[in-house]
């Protein structure tokens, strides 16, 4: 089969399941209702379709590159100072204190990780894969251009957040939402650069997801104490530093890495060349 027939067949298939994607909207009450966490498993099904159809695009038209996994130490170095974020969204403080609980049975809780997962990959896929990769390949050059292409992709994916509000979420919630998406976006954007593999991201998301909701979904208690607000912050504040340390420091290969193998292999066995002489 030649290109362009792979990019049509993988473009039908992409249609197919948006149609499905769709006739489970529509049907949404009738299906799920059915099952016990039938809200979980409408997130699950919905994310995952959604996500291999942006994975697909992401395949046909944009870089494959990214969707390869392969663990290096570059990357690790990028990936786990970040990790931290995530992984402290979880209620340490309030939950070994005995303040917060989990007491669901372990089948939601594995639902609810599922759940977590799908979106993780859904939205990276979309928002990373798609959105920020066609957005990085009009304004490569620059420095302060891949910066802006950061900012963007990341206040569209905090901005559409905002659907939120029409599910019955309040205003103040939504808005809390929409600001660390964006941090999160772009931190995300900044290990999709960094590592050229969109798998470090997905997990990342999901992690973070979890981490921060689980107590409230499979469990309750006190989330937030004044510890705990400290400990966020200094995270916080730390893993900022370092996020801006390694956006200072990408340069136009990291980019070419990321959006183009060839280029990437070129100078790389240009390097090995100079090396050896």
């Amino acid at each position: 089969m030649t290109a362009r027939g792979k990019r049509i067949l993988l473009l039908a298939v992409t249609v197919i399941l948006f149609l499905l994607l769709t006739v489970i909207e529509i049907f949404e009450n009738r299906i799920f209702t059915l099952f016990e966490y039938g809200d979980q498993l409408y997130i699950i099904a919905t994310r995952f379709l959604g996500g291999i159809a942006c994975l697909l695009f992401v395949f046909s038209y944009s870089s494959a590159r990214i969707l390869g996994f392969k663990i290096s130490f570059r990357a690790l170095v990028v990936f786990l100072p970040c990790m931290l974020i995530a992984i402290n969204n979880f209620p340490f403080i309030t939950f070994f204190s005995g303040e917060a609980y989990i007491d669901a049975e372990s089948a939601k809780i594995v639902v609810y990780a599922l759940a977590c997962l799908g979106v993780g990959f859904f939205e990276e896929i979309a928002f990373r894969g798609c959105i920020f990769t066609a957005i990085l390949q009009r304004c490569r050059r620059k420095a302060s251009s891949v910066f802006w292409a950061i900012v963007l992709s990341s206040l569209i994916f905090g901005v559409v957040h905002l659907v939120n509000l029409f599910a019955g979420a309040s205003p103040a919630s939504v808005l809390l939402q929409v600001g660390y998406s964006f941090l999160i976006g772009g931190m995300c954007s900044i290990i999709l650069i960094k590592t050229a593999n969109i798998w470090y991201c997905v997990i990342l998301h999901a992690v973070y997801n979890f981490a921060g909701g689980v107590v409230p979904t499979c469990g309750g208690g006190v989330i937030w104490n004044t510890p705990t607000v400290i400990l966020t912050a200094a995270v916080s504040v730390a893993v900022a530093a370092y996020v801006i340390y390694v956006l200072v420091k990408i340069t136009p290969y990291d980019i070419d890495i990321l959006l183009n193998e060839e280029s990437g292999k070129e100078q790389t066995n240009g390097e090995e060349q100079s090396e050896g002489e």
